[in-house]
This record gives C-alpha cells, sequence and structure tokens, in this order.
C-alpha cells in the first residue's frame, strides 16, 4: 500500500516539485514549478505519462545512494558523472523544473533522473562510486556553477 505524505513534508525532504511555489530569496518574486524530472522519469519507466514519486535519490546515511541501491558500479570511464546535484530547481529559458543535476568535467552534462541504470526507475545519468553527491534542494544550479 502507497504511503502519502503532506506536500510540506515532501518539499522538506526533497525540495519542491511540480505546482509547489518558491519564493526567490529575499525578494517579492515567487514561481511556481513546472515539471518534475525526476518523477516524470520513473512515471515513463512504469510505463505510463503519470509522475511517480517516491524513487528520489537521498544520500546520507542509510539513504539510497549508496553500493547496489541508488549509486551504480559504473566508472567515469562507463559514463558516470563527476558529480551529481539531486533534487535541483532548476530556473531556465525552457521552463521551472525539478530535476537531478549530472556534472562531468566541470559541465553540465545531463539533467533529469540521477541513480543506478541498473534498477530501472527511469534513471538517465549514472551516479557511480567515484563521483560527489551535492543536495540541490534550496540550491539555483546555473551554467555557471554552483
Amino acid at each position: 500500500m502507497p504511503a502519502t505524505i503532506s506536500r510540506a513534508d515532501y518539499a522538506a525532504m526533497f525540495g519542491p516539485t511540480k505546482g509547489d511555489k518558491v519564493r526567490l530569496a529575499d525578494t517579492d518574486l515567487v514561481i511556481e514549478v513546472e515539471r518534475d524530472l525526476t518523477a516524470e522519469a520513473v512515471g515513463q519507466a512504469a510505463g505510463g505519462n503519470a509522475p511517480v514519486y517516491g524513487e528520489e535519490v537521498k544520500f546520507g546515511g542509510g539513504k539510497v545512494i549508496r553500493d547496489g541501491m541508488g549509486q551504480s558500479q559504473a566508472t567515469r570511464a562507463d559514463g558516470a558523472m563527476d558529480t551529481v546535484i539531486t533534487n535541483a530547481l532548476i530556473v531556465d529559458a525552457t521552463g521551472i523544473y525539478k530535476a537531478d543535476v549530472g556534472l562531468k568535467d566541470g559541465r553540465i552534462a545531463r539533467i533529469g533522473k540521477a541513480g543506478n541504470p541498473d534498477h530501472p526507475a527511469g534513471r538517465r545519468h549514472h551516479r557511480g562510486p567515484g563521483d560527489r553527491g551535492h543536495r540541490g534542494r534550496g540550491q539555483d544550479p546555473d551554467r555557471r556553477g554552483l
């Protein structure tokens, strides 16, 4: 049976998702998240079009980013990123969305769903044992970096 949590609790754990509104720093500007690429990727991998929540990558003691779960054994040569920023809020000319950001050679290489490609939950870029993880919640990665 699926568990449910409030939007506020979800945002506190994984950052805002589609439909959530976020105030930008100390301004009066408020933006609304238009898409959640992390949830959309899982829904598409499951054969549907609806977003599926609950497969977010998260690191820390006992979280899913560890060997054999959210982290693959792939090396950098196999396609693993150097750094992954999880659950980032991206404000771009193409829209406002939440996604995992993969960095390679100091540049943004992929935007979408990070994790272990050996698990079929819509992973679009490898999270390997040699890359560094960063929480994107509350950050604004852009093309210049963090």
